[in-house]
């Protein structure tokens, strides 16, 4: 066990890595941040003079290497457009992405586990079948659709919801619904297939056969057996719910991480940027590395076939 968890901490540290050394590369080779701050140019020398300030008269790997050696110390750099330190400009940001993105793994979970129970225990109920197919429409359907659906419907037709913003509770339930669509029509076909294949094992025909109750048998031999790769499901819940932040926030004006993140793109702030990408990678690096370390702890059997045990 704890040879495994070592060697996926190396793997997380070498993943989290690589992703800085992308984000640095890839966001310099777009072009100098101050061509577009200063479109109409720059006074003689002025362009060498914030260059040199910024450290971007460098080679790459010495642009690098100073800001990891800053890095170490705490220093991630002032931001480009806002002129103040990177944490400062991120973690407010943040802070309002995770109210969201909480709620918004909340109700994937609690929607989309319940609609795949009720799909897999009444398949042949009409309005259980309807729902079905309801699933699969909204499959079909994008989020950013969806949001600007029910931002004409309800925010300019209905004038029931307000369209942009978080000030208020009322501000969390569009981008909360469109950011969790997604994840309930996925959770719940995969609930509805892993418990009808558990419908289907001898254990629970033998417990029927018994005279078992339909519902003790659900609760006692079905669901906790589906319950254990619904985490991994969550899992990649997590991380759907954190890249489509940055849809759903741009289009609803949301304050947080997505929104920033895409300005800073569009501004060529290399500093939020990196620091943005980096930060993002590591909080789902750490979330899949404690999912793998709950699952081995639920199904021991992961552990023997994986030589951990």
């Amino acid at each position: 066990m704890l040879r495994f968890l070592g060697s996926r901490a190396l793997v997380s540290g070498g993943t989290a890595l690589l992703v800085l050394i992308f984000v640095f590369i890839a966001a310099r080779v777009t072009g100098n941040p101050f061509d577009l701050m200063y479109p109409d140019g720059l006074e003689p020398g002025q362009l060498a003079q914030y260059n040199a300030k910024y450290g971007l008269d460098r080679s790459y790997p010495e642009q690098f290497l100073l800001y990891l050696r800053n890095a170490v110390t705490g220093d991630f750099g002032i931001g480009l457009v806002e002129r103040r330190p990177v944490p400062e400009i991120f973690f407010p940001r943040l802070a309002e992405t995770l109210k969201l993105g909480v709620f918004s793994l909340i109700f994937s979970v609690v929607v989309g586990v319940g609609v795949g129970m009720l799909l897999a225990l009444y398949p042949r109920q009409p309005l259980i079948r309807a729902l079905g197919h309801l699933m699969s429409l909204l499959y079909a359907v994008p989020g950013f659709v969806l949001s600007l659906v029910m931002i004409l419907t309800f925010g300019f037709v209905l004038h029931a919801l307000p369209t942009q913003g978080a000030s208020t509770p009322a501000h969390y339930l569009m981008p909360v619904v469109c950011l969790s669509v997604g994840s309930i029509v996925s959770l719940s076909r995969y609930v509805d297939n892993s418990m009808r294949e558990t419908l289907h094992k001898d254990f629970v025909v033998t417990a029927i056969s018994k005279g078992t109750g339909r519902r003790s048998v659900v609760w006692r031999h079905v669901f906790p057996n589906t319950g254990v790769p619904v985490i991994t499901q969550i899992g990649m819940i997590v991380v759907d719910i954190l890249s489509g932040t940055m849809v759903i926030e741009t289009i609803f004006s949301w304050p947080g991480m997505g929104n920033l993140l895409v300005t800073s793109v569009i501004n060529r702030d290399f500093p939020v940027i990196q620091f943005s990408v980096v930060t993002v990678s590591i909080i789902v690096i750490v979330l899949n590395y404690l999912l793998d370390v709950a699952y081995l702890l639920l199904d021991p059997r992961i552990g023997r076939t994986r030589g951990v045990a």
